[in-house]
């Protein structure tokens, strides 16, 4: 899961995702340089930087990759 987050936040262009949690919580990563991954979390700052989601790696069942802005 590690390596496939990695490859979607280095991805040029970058298009945006989701991530689905094992408790059902979606969490939409719009830009990259809000994500920081490290070996067992994912922290995804929104709202301006008021909010910062800590996603634990163990629990994501789902990536899903955001359509393509026409």
């Amino acid at each position: 899961m590690q390596a496939e987050l990695r490859k979607m936040l280095s991805a040029q262009p970058f298009i945006p995702f989701t991530v689905v949690m094992s408790d059902g919580t979606h969490v939409t990563v719009k830009h990259p340089e809000n994500a920081l991954l490290t070996k067992h979390w994912l922290y995804e700052t929104t709202d301006g930087g008021e909010t910062t989601e800590h996603l634990y790696l163990l629990h994501v069942t789902r990536i899903q990759r955001s359509e393509r802005a026409a």
